[in-house]
């Protein structure tokens, strides 16, 4: 099995990247292949709406996205990490997502087939309710592309890397969204 994390946190070394990872941990406990993109590091346009993918079935843009394609293609699970920047996905994940687009056809249907996936959400709010409209607005995004969200890990009111790891039962769910997401 292959697992592929997209995080959108521009900070590679953040509290998104740590839960990722952690989620990871889980996956690869169970034997699953893993690879990581840090969103925030590549070079990703915004979608042109040149409406070309729905000839083609292929985003004519040529960007770092192109091997992401090919990722989400192979890969038989997802992760998904962003952090909340003013009440949404951070901008580099947001671009990731609006170039899903090219993975939709007619009637709105799935290209890529139906994946198990997590979501990790971070955010500095410590209350849980703050961003739910927001984080049920992406799960269902992503969800029009076929990414099939099963469970979504949130984090709240972490600043640091070290900080989330010390939270021993937010670290079990994570490892335990990993597991899950295998079977």
């Amino acid at each position: 099995m292959k697992v592929a994390a997209f995080v959108g946190s521009p900070k590679p070394d953040g509290v998104t990247d740590a839960v990722v990872r952690q989620v990871l941990s889980g996956v690869e406990d169970k034997g699953a292949d893993s690879a990581v993109f840090h969103i925030g590091l590549l070079h990703i346009m915004g979608c042109h709406a040149c409406m070309k993918c729905r000839n083609t079935g292929v985003c004519v843009l040529d960007d770092d996205m192109k091997p992401l394609f090919e990722e989400l293609r192979k890969a038989d699970c997802i992760i998904l990490g962003t952090p909340i920047y003013f009440y949404y996905m951070t901008a580099q994940m947001k671009a990731f997502t609006d170039r899903l687009f090219s993975l939709i056809g007619e009637g709105f249907k799935s290209k890529l087939g139906p994946k198990r996936s997590v979501f990790v959400v971070t955010q500095g709010a410590d209350d849980p309710e703050l961003f739910s409209s927001q984080i049920e607005s992406m799960r269902k995004a992503w969800g029009m592309a076929g990414l099939d969200i099963i469970e979504t890990v949130q984090a709240c009111a972490f600043e640091s890397a070290e900080e989330v790891m010390e939270d021993e039962e937010l670290m079990r769910k994570a490892f335990l969204a990993g597991q899950d997401l295998c079977r």
